[in-house]
């Protein structure tokens, strides 16, 4: 047995452990290797379609739309449930494009993704994926000001779905420097980079989330965003290593765990253990 039948087996075994549906997407961008278990299954997505909004901000940037540096106010209207922290600030206050990006990556503002989203049109956002050849994104609802009441009772698909290897493919576009432009592509990986949650590809993984205040230069780091909300869980991102570079995308759907805490979630493991199992075999 090779070593990717290897790999392919011991993922398949921890998958078939979990209570939902489960599919992994990675290309070794070092080897040319690729693993794909159930990677066109159309699942939510969650949070992860903001990577999708910012590439159509950057594309929007390079046609002359937006630049990073235009300032926008943020008004109490504006503001939005679930993750972020712009929902805890007094409005009015005024920030850049950078910012609004920048915050939803690394901390998956709400706020940001809607003025973010609005501005660039959710139409334009799915159009320009389904040009890229990613045909299984779909980003649903775009969180305007009725956004949660629309939303529930839903599953958790009603604000976005996407494919394990549609992922993959957006951020080895990324990765080697194709989306949009080398210069766009840097931008978007360095916000990634940031990213404050990678507690889940990055669970197991020798990771120093604070380098620059602990003094070192990390082995391993990893540029990803995640999902999470009831019972799905998605994260995807490059990992880069001393010996190689590869891109992995792990959506954990349908789980029958009721848990709302983010770590501790069956997806959550999953996303971690799968993550450990080719870094084992790929780092």
């Amino acid at each position: 047995m090779t070593d990717q039948n290897i790999l392919r087996s011991t993922i398949l075994d921890i998958i078939d452990e979990f209570s939902g549906t489960a599919s992994v997407s990675a290309n070794n961008l070092t080897t040319g290797d690729v693993l794909s278990i159930n990677e066109t299954e159309v699942l939510p997505s969650l949070s992860a379609i903001k990577i999708g909004i910012m590439a159509e901000l950057f594309f929007q940037i390079d046609e002359g739309k937006f630049a990073l540096t235009d300032r926008v106010t943020v008004e109490n209207s504006d503001i939005r449930g679930g993750t972020g922290v712009f929902r805890e600030l007094e409005t009015p206050f005024a920030v850049t494009i950078k910012d609004l990006c920048m915050m939803m990556i690394v901390v998956s503002d709400n706020t940001c993704t809607w003025m973010l989203s609005t501005r660039l049109g959710k139409d334009a956002i799915n159009q320009r994926m389904s040009s890229l050849g990613l045909n299984e994104y779909s980003l649903n609802h775009d969180l305007g000001p009725n956004a949660f009441e629309e939303m529930q009772g839903k599953d958790v698909d009603a604000y976005s779905e996407c494919s394990a290897r549609d992922f993959t493919k957006l951020v080895t576009l990324m990765a080697e420097g194709e989306l949009v432009s080398k210069s766009a592509s840097d931008q978007m990986l360095d916000m990634m980079g940031r990213c404050q949650h990678i507690e889940w590809l990055g669970r197991y993984l020798p990771l120093d989330q604070f380098p620059a205040e602990s003094g070192v230069s990390p082995k391993v780091k990893l540029y990803n965003k995640l999902g999470a909300y009831l019972h799905a869980r998605c994260d995807t991102g490059l990992i880069k290593t001393e010996k190689s570079r590869y891109v992995i995308t792990v959506m954990a759907s349908y789980s029958k765990d009721e848990s709302l805490l983010l770590c501790s979630h069956e997806g959550s493991r999953l996303i971690g253990t799968v993550s450990k199992a080719v870094f084992d075999a790929w780092g």
